[in-house]
């Protein structure tokens, strides 16, 4: 009997019992399409990490504590810029941020507010794009005057009317109970991610920026800087600029081992081997599955010989060789494992784009990766298709003929 005959009886056999192979091969089509799905969604999330990365440059190194509770000489300030400016003539850009909390009173409107103290050049570490206006700049810095950039979302909400809310005053009430008038000089686009709709929601505080200088003379505890940051014309320089900030800032306040130096690269890394260790986690939850619909389509085999005993014996005795019965259950096991990999990977493909589109990452899709899981279904159906196949070709014809 050649390939093709077994094929069609196989297919005949499967469509005898349609609801029972459908229900077998869900198994197999539920672990193809997890597999599918993990491995598009973390190559998805790892592509808009690195492409978020070469947006901001791979080439920044953030100076920080070794442990938060320092002694306020060992403090970062804004004069350290200066000594890191020296030690380090590779420097492009550099800047600091500090976050607050407090609430803004716009007309007759109150909203809680995360407030970020910034410095000039902190535009080009945190992709800004501005809507209208301008960003913070060398000026207001130094005369730490009473500016604020908003979010866009959050300037369509509140001021509904006006279309251009550049040169509007908003009132900000900070955590210690001052208030203060902060003029819009500039308004920020909101982001097209995952976050970027949230800017506008009731439930989430305003996001706004000022001088860091300005914030340091509303908030009496806001001298020390959280941390200092600096972007490098040369990335290959990382490890050995950031040991010389560090040095230098230990020699100007006359301490050892207080900060540490993390560059872009090394976060880049650590971030990629967290999504990588979640991926391989789920992927084995997944390839259980898998394995497990597998255990079922040996079942389901293996009543399936039982039922066609008789139907064996007579093959038999017309002259059908073991060959041919094994072939003809391993090919019903490889067309159900095979279909299923198949559906999985179309539902895999699917829910991927739709996860993805409502996280708002770009969709990857790997060939390699629904080759081999097509590859791995059929060969599932090979590898627990044996058993079954073997006991069938092994049953004595006259037995098989006398059954009943």
């Amino acid at each position: 009997m050649n390939f093709s005959e077994s094929f069609r009886q196989a297919l005949d056999s499967l469509r005898a019992n349609k609801l029972r192979s459908f229900l077998t091969m869900l198994g197999i089509v539920m672990g193809v399409f997890s597999i599918i799905t993990i491995m598009a969604l973390g190559s998805a999330a790892e592509a808009y990490m690195n492409s978020q990365f070469e947006r901001i440059g791979a080439n920044t190194i953030t100076i920080t504590y070794k442990d938060q509770a320092v002694d306020k000489k060992d403090w970062l300030v804004m004069d350290d810029f200066e000594t890191v400016k020296k030690s380090a003539p590779e420097i492009k850009n550099i800047a600091t941020y500090q976050q607050r909390t407090g609430s803004l009173r716009i007309g007759a409107e109150t909203k809680n507010a995360v407030i970020l103290g910034v410095s000039s050049q902190y535009k080009s570490f945190d992709l800004i794009e501005m809507a209208e206006g301008r960003f913070i700049n060398e000026f207001d810095v130094a005369a730490r005057t009473k500016v604020v950039i908003v979010e866009e979302a959050f300037a369509e909400k509140y001021f509904k009317k006006d279309r251009n809310v550049v040169g509007k005053k908003i009132t900000l009430k900070t955590s210690q109970g001052s208030t203060v008038s902060l003029k819009i000089i500039g308004v920020k686009k909101s982001g097209d991610d995952l976050f970027g709709d949230m800017y506008g929601n009731d439930m989430m505080p305003a996001i706004i920026y000022m001088p860091v200088t300005a914030m340091q003379s509303l908030y009496p505890d806001s001298e020390k800087l959280d941390s200092i940051m600096v972007s490098l014309t040369e990335k290959q320089k990382l490890r050995e600029v950031g040991k010389r900030i560090v040095r230098s800032l230990e020699l100007a306040h006359g301490s050892e081992d207080k900060y540490m130096a993390q560059n872009s690269a090394d976060i880049q890394k650590a971030i990629s081997d967290v999504l990588g260790v979640i991926s391989s986690v789920l992927l084995v939850i997944a390839i259980i599955t898998l394995i497990v619909g597998g255990i079922g389509i040996v079942n389901i085999l293996l009543v399936s010989v039982t039922e066609r005993i008789r139907e064996i014996g007579i093959r038999k005795a017309l002259g059908a060789r073991k060959k041919d019965i094994i072939i003809q259950f391993i090919t019903e096991s490889i067309i159900m494992t095979g279909t299923s990999g198949i559906m999985g990977i179309i539902l895999g493909i699917i829910a991927g784009g739709v996860i993805a589109s409502l996280i708002k990452i770009p969709p990857v899709v790997d060939v390699k990766v629904i080759i081999l899981a097509f590859l791995g279904s059929a060969a599932l159906g090979m590898i627990f298709g044996v058993y079954p196949a073997k006991k069938a070709a092994d049953l004595d014809p006259i037995e098989s003929l006398r059954y009943e």
